[in-house]
């Protein structure tokens, strides 16, 4: 019999899910404030106001070589947010994103998940099942006990069932956003379980090769986004995405590795996800050990009608 914690574990798990297509990350809450937590929050905030220095330092450098850049003629300056990037990097820049982005119609996977708080530790395993900007599908399941939540995804609403319990949810995005103060954007949520980059609609601002990586940093309204690829095969190895708003600062951090072909398309089978701001840390790993794409894939949700509707 699976107890109350872990009960409030698979909803908050697929709320944890829904959290990562957002790029507006601001209050985790599955973390409650304590002594330990405020000793954290303190380290946390300094870890914060160092990154910002490290980015005002290079925002300083790449405005020292402002001038040096417009003295070459040769090559057209594109200015972007007071700074100045080369039109021949900007276009290496959006051929490094596009390059090997994967496109799909159809997509499913099986995964194993850690999932790990400052208050839980679980492990389990995930199914997936994508069309692209219509519909996602997933199913958490527990060792032992098999399928504890179903779920529906779609652009316009979020449908949820609890096995054990007998209860069914659903939710507009608007029920979504109150519930965990996050804007949430579908479009960002498929991207990410493919394994895309996302908020990639900003300003280039930096470009740089370093050794065997190329680092890609893009400027948004409200965040900063640095992209980490791999030379060899132009791959995507790390996205940092910061967000700055007066209120607060946190960050999403993503690793991808593990990369083979998968019906032609170079594909992560190992990703960790990492959600950090001053109220603490969410993570979660994931190991993929199966995946299709274009594949007939059906989308299969039932609410039974024994189940409880939640308000």
């Amino acid at each position: 019999m699976i107890n109350s914690s872990n009960r409030k574990f698979c909803l908050l798990l697929l709320i944890f899910i829904i959290t990562l297509g957002s790029c507006n990350f601001i209050k985790p809450i599955l973390i409650k404030n304590n002594k330990k937590d405020v000793r954290k929050e303190k380290r946390t905030e300094k870890k914060i106001e160092r990154k910002e220095n490290r980015i005002e330092k290079k925002q300083d450098k790449i405005e020292g070589l402002k001038n040096n850049l417009a003295k070459n003629d040769s090559v057209p300056i594109i200015k972007k947010d007071s700074l100045v990037i080369r039109s021949l990097d900007t276009a290496y820049a959006y051929a490094m994103l596009q390059t090997k982005r994967i496109n799909y119609i159809t997509y499913q996977c099986r995964a194993k998940m850690h999932f790990e708080s400052a208050k839980e530790k679980q492990n389990f395993s995930i199914n997936f099942r994508i069309r692209k900007d219509s519909i996602i599908w997933a199913s958490i399941n527990a060792p032992i006990i098999g399928e504890i939540v179903r779920a529906v995804i779609t652009p316009d609403s979020i449908k949820a069932i609890e096995r054990v319990n007998k209860k069914s949810y659903l939710y507009s995005y608007r029920d979504i956003q109150k519930l965990i103060n996050i804007e949430v954007d579908f479009n960002t949520l498929q991207e990410l379980i493919i394994g895309n980059a996302i908020a990639i609609e900003g300003s280039f601002t930096d470009i740089k090769e370093l050794g065997a990586l190329s680092n890609i940093v893009i400027k948004g309204k409200d965040y900063t986004n640095q992209l980490t690829y791999t030379k060899a095969d132009s791959t995507l190895k790390q996205l940092q995405l910061q967000t700055s708003r007066p209120a607060s600062s946190s960050s999403l951090l993503i690793a991808l590795n593990q990369y083979g072909l998968v019906d032609n398309r170079l594909f992560p089978a190992q990703r960790q996800y990492n959600i950090l701001d001053i109220k603490g840390a969410l993570q979660l790993d994931m190991e993929i050990n199966k995946a299709e794409f274009d594949k007939e894939v059906d989308y299969p949700f039932l609410i039974p009608k024994s189940y409880k509707l939640q308000e």
